[in-house]
């Protein structure tokens, strides 16, 4: 299975809101919202040109998302890892993460955030070297931050 990452184009808008939305769905049924769950075109089209955008392509179809905010201080922020569930649990988060981390080599520390429920995702970000920081409530749903520091020593 060979995985690519290209960058997203405002054209891919559709494409990347039906990934979110066969991705996020659960988390939607789950919460009663979701961030990146059934967001508007305007609104994909803003955050494609307002962060680092890229497509998870396998096989020439799209199958997940990971979108980057580069803090223009050596921080960075993931703020969208999808892929949608026919795809999950192949290494592909993990793919994704590593190409990132080695896309953008200046970056001193990573943060992310997510649903403190969600134990898959706890254990998977743990396991590429991210670090509870903080909790919050956002809503009704409970998150955790995530961080990565680079070359720490």
């Amino acid at each position: 299975m060979e995985i690519k990452f290209e960058r997203a184009a405002a054209e891919d808008a559709e494409t990347l809101i039906d990934v979110r939305n066969k991705s996020f769905y659960e988390d939607y049924i789950r919460y009663g919202m979701c961030p990146g769950y059934n967001i508007s075109k305007e609104h994909m089209i803003d955050s494609i040109s307002s962060t680092i955008a890229y497509k998870i392509v396998c096989n020439n179809q799209v199958i997940g998302n990971i979108g980057i905010k580069d803090n223009q201080d050596s921080n960075y922020y993931i703020g969208c890892l999808c892929v949608i569930p026919d795809y999950q649990n192949k290494g592909i988060g993990q793919k994704a993460i590593n190409f990132v981390e080695n896309e953008f080599p200046n970056a001193v520390v990573w943060i992310l955030k997510t649903p403190a429920d969600k134990e898959r995702n706890i254990y998977f970000y743990k396991k590429m070297g991210y670090k509870i920081i903080d909790e919050f409530v956002e809503g009704s749903v409970k998150l955790v931050v995530f961080e990565k520091k680079i070359n720490a020593i």
